[in-house]
């Protein structure tokens, strides 16, 4: 869920371990894929009617940007689908330092919000990173992502301070999510 009411900050976090994961079971009717040719308009749909993007063309740009090579998706690109169609999206991506997977571009479309798909989301990309031979994760998001940083807080994530714009985002979280998430 984007929250054009805040101040928009990019906010980066790290998770030690990737152990203790949960076991989550999918509702009935919900399955899993990795990406296959032509997903890319799925991706694009989700994150633009989630508000991550103005139009479809900007989300289109940034896959492209993102993702030049297409057949690296095949295993790292998640789909939650339900009947067959996408509805969320994550990927266990290549992190920036040794032993480190990135969980990179979740998203749950708005007409599934608010079901725990986003927890069943981050356990299986974070698996798969995990499967990948990762042992540790790290990620980027943004301030108006508050609620999702409640997510990746209880999955263990914890923010990284890499200047002092970013003690001034997750000030802005902290307001709006109620957690203490900077250390004094």
């Amino acid at each position: 869920m984007w929250d054009s009411t805040v101040p928009v900050y990019g906010l980066a976090m790290r998770l030690e371990r990737l152990e203790n994961l949960p076991d989550c079971e999918l509702p009935e009717g919900y399955g899993w894929r990795f990406y296959e040719p032509g997903d890319e308009r799925d991706w694009v749909r989700m994150w633009t009617a989630a508000g991550g993007f103005a139009a479809e063309r900007d989300a289109m740009e940034t896959f492209e940007r993102d993702f030049p090579d297409r057949s690296v998706l095949r295993g790292r690109m998640l789909f939650l689908t339900c009947d067959g169609a996408p509805v969320a999206t994550a990927t266990a991506w290549f992190g920036d330092r040794p032993g480190e997977g990135k969980l990179h571009w979740v998203c749950v479309d708005p007409a599934h919000q608010g079901k725990g798909l986003s927890k069943l989301l981050i356990a299986k990309a974070l698996g798969r990173c995990r499967e990948l031979g990762y042992d540790s994760a790290s990620l980027l998001t943004q301030t108006p992502c508050w609620v999702a940083i409640r997510m990746y807080h209880r999955f263990g994530f914890r923010p990284e301070m890499r200047s002092e714009e970013d003690v001034k985002g997750w000030r802005i979280v902290e307001e709006r999510s109620g957690m203490s998430l900077i250390e004094a």
